[in-house]
């Protein structure tokens, strides 16, 4: 599966139908995939200091991503 369809099938999951227990298994899914997302950011960030040092707000964003726990 592709990132974009791993993510377009974990966002337009139609939750009004899903038991408690798929419910819980759903919100894990998507908080996997939402950390695995930052996780990208935060390491294509890091690899472009160039950008970094011309975009303070992108700077800050990295700042604040590996604050953040992904693990």
């Amino acid at each position: 599966m592709t990132d974009a369809s791993e993510t377009d099938r974990l966002v337009n999951t139609d939750v009004s139908t899903l038991t408690a227990t798929e419910l819980r298994a759903h919100l894990e899914e998507v908080e996997r995939r939402m950390k695995e997302l930052l996780r990208a950011e935060r390491d294509l960030l890091e690899a472009n200091a160039e950008v970094l040092s011309a975009h303070p707000t992108l700077q800050a964003r990295l700042t604040h991503l590996r604050t953040t726990a992904l693990d």
